[in-house]
């Protein structure tokens, strides 16, 4: 398990973001990170841990943490600040005791697919995982049943938090974006239950 999964090579170019990343960690900025996939979403937030591999971020939205994002390191071409400790955002998230912004318990490691996805799994139960390049819009919610060698399997969650009767499969390579620990993805654990 100790494959990034990214088919990520690195080079002049991921070595100044891998730097600009880094830095981000150190210095607890606000960012905003922009990708190469047509239809991505930006995310505002803390980068808190970075590999060439994936980067894990605290996702800010509306001067508030809404839990973690882990965002292949390769698709990333822009890592913009956006404000330094005087911005309103951190002011209050210091003031509520969130700032400086911790990664998230239990550790999830950026160099290791399976092993992130495993780690956000059982730390938060359920995860949203995107394949973005396939389809932009769109994530699928659910609990990891399985870990194989080149792919996910999730037991899925629908929108009215209830559980499918089978599982879905996911392979490593189409995944781009996993989310976790988010208000939506905590309201769905609670109203969906334990897995069956």
């Amino acid at each position: 398990m100790g494959s990034d999964h990214s088919g990520a090579s690195p080079g002049a170019d991921t070595d100044r973001l891998l730097r600009r990343l880094d830095r981000a960690v150190r210095s607890g900025e606000l960012i905003r990170v922009g990708r190469s996939i047509r239809g991505a979403d930006r995310i505002d937030g803390f980068a808190v841990a970075a590999s060439p591999g994936w980067t894990v971020l605290a996702v800010c939205t509306d001067v508030q943490l809404d839990g973690w994002s882990a965002v292949r390191t390769a698709d990333i071409t822009e890592v913009r600040r956006r404000g330094d400790d005087t911005c309103l955002t951190i002011r209050a998230l210091r003031r509520r005791g969130q700032w400086p912004v911790r990664p998230p318990l239990p550790a999830v490691p950026p160099d290791d697919l399976p092993g992130l996805l495993q780690a956000a799994g059982r730390g938060f139960g359920l995860i949203a995982v995107g394949r973005e390049r396939q389809q932009p819009d769109a994530c699928w919610i659910g609990a990891v049943a399985e870990l194989r060698p080149k792919s996910l399997r999730l037991h899925e969650v629908d929108p009215d938090a209830r559980w499918h009767p089978d599982v879905s499969g996911f392979r490593f390579k189409d995944i781009t974006r996993i989310d976790f620990g988010g208000r939506y993805e905590q309201t769905l654990q609670e109203f969906a239950g334990p897995r069956r």
